[in-house]
């Protein structure tokens, strides 16, 4: 018995081992499949070495992948890897299709290029294929038809892939899911029928395909499929045919999503059929018209789970909110742009699973109801930009414990909270622009510990910040407090006042246009945009040199009372795009490391006392404006300005001592609108060649200015704020500062300098230009004859040169101008009549002592009236009498000249008439002698005088 129960041990131990064993050597990845992998890597560039464990025999145990347990066999490729910053570069190898028990393949978001390798349809087994987020080029392979087990295909946001047709997914009856969005289908014309013959699809996604409208004739003749739940169409301009298309191929989806199109209108029933069934559904972004109310189902048979409702930037006819009441399960709601009016008079008792309401941007007026406390789940409230008015209280607030997001911002509202009251909330966006808050700073702040984004510009805030705002204001990544009465001094500290969010664009801080004083304090490295400007800070800018700006792009301290030298560290602020330190009492040189701001694009120092020469910037070519006016600057004009900077727009020098001649440099700059020179000590002559610049020449040139920056949030940019560039010009005879309209203007200001020799004629090729100023200079010659060409021009100084001769008659088709000065020239003759010349005043021809006509007192003389009554017919228009005098004469002189000829050359040629004509003197001198002999006889016979 002992010799049977042990021989059975040892055959079992024997077995077991040999069964460990066999499992052992089935686990281990099967050699082929790893000398694939190792092949498949060599065609990545993998700098951030995410692969680094791809090495040794045992594959299996490799990063992303995984293999069957049983066979060894790899059935999983995963590199897709939650760290962005980590990233597969190359291309995918056809070495992947060796491995021919691949179930899962993904490589989405990595930066892949070329094909997709057409042998992936050899890969029978694959389940799922995702290929999303890459740069793939080429057109989706159609072997991808031979993948019968396919459930998920994703090749979304691969922006250079194509596909020149789609009746292959007909093949994948086990498909659920279908990502293409991104991928250019422009070319599929039968894409719905495509689409309509996968049985089993569950989820389509199709944004941004650029997709052919559908042929409403065609839809009748799909099937449709039973299965198809979610239907995302955004952004592919497709019109109305595309509802009639949605109806026919599901009756069961619930997710709809066609927003940024070109859907004008639905189908009768629509609403009924589509807010009965589905979940979501968004049109937003696009052109439907009529009443709000036409959109929503008029009753629901069944129970309607309608929980996202989007439609959004509509142009719809202005009308009330309608009753959503009935909509119970509703949890997002968005309404802003739909040209709402009336007051918001939602029954907020039947929407208790409200959780975001967007109503913003319309015109409702009135009152925000108490009932609105009711909505327990809200977690974001969106009423900003509309008429709303009125007081809110607690009772409005106390009931929402889960909101997060509140933005009121430009109403007429006021908080009317008492200072102790503590809300049940911690928001995490608050904006209460164009709102009263004030005049003391609102203590229930103190109870925001999550606040990032905090929003109190022009709320009336007449306080200094307590101490306590300093605790909160750890958390924030966007912080405006611009346009109160805040008093007092910023902390020194860079502890107090920081960004949480590390590099992060949404880092902002705007304390500009108040009463704020003391020194620059030391901010956070991490601030993308900081705004001080229009306070009483003074001092130094020293501090500037202590912080190591990271992602600094905005940079405005203008408009306050600092003093001192530039620091010489801006090879610091390596992101700087803006610079703004206008009216200031800045001095000294202009530091040479601005050289160094490879990105700036706008650099304001005017109204200053900076001295010296300007600084070599050859290395700022993204500049596109300067303005350094009102300064001390001395020098020439700095020729790399032409070779260096040739994006430039606005070039200003104005009010310095600029020396030396107009470098013809200037005239590459092709996008320049603005070149103000004006009260320097420029001496030359005007160059001819700036009728080369393009902005100023051509009608048709794109002018698509300047930096209007607003960034922020994706929550809500419009509530976020924008820095507009300023530039003082002047225009019409004054000083004024543009901003909005800058990108309209174009301008030649060179006034108040030196300049001689004439207004070169190719000037008049500038006809792009409103604004030509060349007045206060030493300009001799004519006006150019051609000056109407110049038909845009709206202000036109020639005032204080020494131009002489007529005004062109020309002048007269200057139908926009609207100021002109041509005084204290050498002008002589009749002004020009047309509507716009003789509405001005006499002061702008002042100074011309030939000039004559109206405007002025002083007639011509074809004007004045002559004695006697007798009335002086010749022509009125001075330049026509000369004109007919000279004709006259000129015709004497042919006509005598012709008729002597004639005489002389006919008696030299023809002797017989030569003969006529002397015999015929010769008779009438016989008869001349012959009549005065007569005559003397008679008369000697009358009187009896003797011979």
């Amino acid at each position: 018995m002992f010799n049977c129960r042990f021989s059975l041990f040892c055959v079992l131990t024997v077995l077991c081992i040999s069964l460990c064993v066999r499992s052992s050597n089935m686990n281990k990845c099967v050699e082929t499949d790893n000398q694939a992998l190792l092949k498949l890597k060599h065609g990545f560039v993998d700098g951030s070495h995410i692969l680094s464990s791809w090495s040794g025999e045992d594959c299996c145990k490799w990063k992303g992948i995984s293999c069957n347990n049983l066979t060894g066999r790899v059935n999983r490729l995963d590199l897709q890897f939650s760290d962005y910053s980590a990233q597969l570069e190359g291309k995918i190898d056809s070495s992947i299709c060796e491995l021919q028990h691949l179930t899962f393949l993904d490589v989405s978001f990595n930066d892949l290029q070329g094909e997709i390798p057409k042998c992936i349809g050899s890969l029978t087994q694959l389940i799922e294929l995702k290929l999303p987020g890459n740069e793939f080029v080429g057109s989706v392979p159609r072997t991808l038809a031979n993948l019968s087990n396919l459930q998920n295909l994703d090749l979304r946001d691969n922006n250079n892939l194509v596909a020149n047709g789609l009746e292959w997914l007909s093949h994948l009856s086990n498909l659920r899911y279908l990502g293409l969005s991104n991928v250019n289908l422009s070319r599929v014309v039968d894409w719905p029928s495509s689409i309509s013959r996968i049985p089993s699809l569950l989820e389509l996604y199709l944004d941004v395909c650029r997709l052919p409208q559908v042929n409403p004739k065609s839809i009748s003749h799909l099937n449709s499929s039973t299965s198809l739940q979610i239907i995302s169409f955004t952004s592919n301009e497709l019109d109305s045919s595309i509802l009639s298309w949605v109806l026919n191929v599901s009756k069961v989806f619930t997710s709809l999503d066609l927003s940024h199109n070109s859907l004008h209108s639905v189908p009768d029933g629509f609403a009924n059929i589509t807010l009965c069934q589905v979940k979501r559904l968004s049109l937003s972004h696009n052109k439907l018209s009529g009443q709000l109310s036409d959109y929503l189902p008029e009753s629901c048979s069944a129970q309607h789970d309608l929980e996202e409702l989007d439609l959004s930037h509509n142009p719809f006819s202005s009308g009330p909110l309608p009753d959503f009441s009935w909509f119970s399960s509703l949890k997002r709601l968005s309404l802003e742009y739909t040209n709402v009016v009336g007051q918001l008079s939602i029954s907020f008792d039947h929407l208790r699973s409200l959780e975001d309401l967007d109503v913003s941007h319309n015109q409702l007026s009135g009152p925000i109801p108490y009932t609105i406390g009711q909505l327990s789940n809200l977690t974001h409230l969106y009423l900003c930009s509309n008429k709303l008015n009125g007081s809110i209280s607690e009772a409005h607030l106390s009931g929402l414990s889960r909101l997060k997001t509140l933005d009121v911002s430009r109403n007429s509202l006021s908080f009317n909270l008492d200072p102790n009251w503590v809300p049940p909330f911690q928001l995490g966006w608050l904006s209460a622009s164009s709102c009263i808050l004030g005049p003391q700073f609102p203590t229930w702040l103190k109870y925001q510990r999550k606040l990032r984004v905090l929003q109190l510009s022009n709320t009336g805030i007449k306080d200094s910040f307590p101490k306590w705002f300093w605790n909160i204001s750890s958390t924030l990544s966007y912080l405006n407090v611009s346009h109160n009465k805040l008093s007092g001094v910023l902390p020194k500290s860079s502890e107090s006042i920081k960004t949480e969010h590390t590099r992060d664009r949404n880092n902002i801080l705007d304390f500009s246009f108040n009463n704020l004083s003391g020194s620059l304090p030391i901010f956070s490295s991490n601030l993308y945009v900081l705004l001080l400007s229009n306070n009483m800070f003074s001092g130094s800018l020293s501090s500037l040199c202590a912080i190591s700006p990271v992602s600094l792009a905005f940079l405005d301290l203008s408009g306050n009372i600092l003093a001192g030298s530039l620091p010489d560290c801006w090879e610091k602020f390596k992101s700087l795009e803006v610079l703004n330190l206008e009216n200031n009492n800045l001095s000294g040189r202009i530091p040479k490391s601005f050289g160094t701001l490879r990105k700036i694009k706008s650099m304001h120092l005017n109204n200053n006392n900076f001295s010296g020469k300007i600084p070599s910037l050859t290395l700022c070519k993204s500049l596109k404006v300067i303005d350094f006016g009102d300064n001390i600057i001395e020098g020439t004009l700095p020729t790399w300005v032409g070779h260096n900077l040739l994006d430039l727009i606005v070039f200003s020098l104005r009010g310095n001592k600029i020396q030396g001649t107009i470098p013809t440099s200037l005239c590459n700059l092709l996008f320049l609108q603005v070149l103000d020179l004006s009260t320097n000590n420029i001496t030359g002559e005007i160059p001819q060649c700036l009728s080369r610049i393009a902005a100023l020449s051509n009608m048709e040139f794109q002018r698509s200015f300047i930096l209007y920056f607003r960034d922020g949030y994706s929550d809500d940019t419009s509530s976020l704020p924008s820095i507009e560039i300023t530039v003082m010009l002047a225009w019409k005879g004054q000083n004024r500062e543009f901003w909005k309209n800058l990108g309209l203007m174009t301008i030649i200001d060179l006034s108040d300098n030196h300049l001689t020799g004439g207004i070169p004629q190719s000037i008049t090729k500038l006809v792009a230009l409103i604004g030509l100023n060349l007045s206060g200079n030493n300009l001799t010659g004519f006006i150019p004859n051609d000056i109407g060409h110049m038909k845009m021009l709206e202000t036109f100084d020639l005032s204080r040169n020494h131009l002489h001769g007529r005004m062109p008659k020309s002048f007269s088709n200057l139908s926009f101008l609207s100021y002109m000065n041509l005084s204290f020239n050498n002008l002589s003759g009749k002004i020009t009549v047309s509507t716009q010349l003789q509405s001005f005043t006499a002061a702008s021809y002042a100074g011309n002592i030939g000039l004559c006509g109206p405007p002025l007192t002083n007639l011509c003389s074809e004007d004045v009236v002559p004695p006697y009554g007798i009335i002086d017919k010749s022509d009125s228009n001075e330049d026509e009498h000369e004109l007919v005098d000279i004709g006259f004469y000129i015709s004497l002189g042919l006509g005598f000249s012709a008729g002597f000829c004639g005489v002389c050359g006919t008696l030299i040629i023809k002797s017989s008439w030569r003969h006529a004509y002397f015999q015929f003197f010769n008779h009438i001198n016989d008869w001349i002698y012959v009549t005065i002999i007569i005559f003397w006889v008679t008369m000697k016979r009358k009187f009896q005088i003797q011979p």
